[in-house]
């Protein structure tokens, strides 16, 4: 080898470790890139179907107990309401609706009665 050639030789060199440096570093890059995309992409569409199938099942059900609730609650406004109607006629009748059976049960104010205690 020429001395004079040395340098041409050495920048020639360097040349073909950089490319490949270059080329092995986009090849990696790329590579990991589609990896962590594919991977990332698969992950958040899974998360994301989940995410929303938890999201309307929660709202159905809330809308089962809000409506079950309801319903809880109209029947029991009307037999308050028909107890107050029976009480102001008079105490017999208001003893025959169903808040007033369940005033005179013994069996109620025990209930009543536990639920105080605990």
């Amino acid at each position: 080898m020429d001395i004079n050639n040395i340098s041409s030789h050495l920048s020639s060199q360097l040349n073909e470790a950089k490319s490949a440096e270059q080329g092995e570093k986009s090849s990696a890059v790329s590579s990991s890139k589609k990896e962590d995309t594919v991977f990332t992409d698969k992950v958040s569409l899974k998360e994301q179907s989940k995410l929303k199938n938890e999201k309307i099942f929660a709202k159905i059900e809330l809308a089962k107990l809000e409506q079950s609730s309801f319903e809880k609650l109209k029947s029991m406004k009307a037999k308050l309401t028909e107890f107050e109607i029976a009480k102001s006629s008079s105490g017999e009748a208001a003893n025959d609706t169903d808040i007033g059976k369940m005033l005179n049960d013994p069996g109620v104010w025990e209930e009543i009665a536990e639920k105080i205690l605990r």
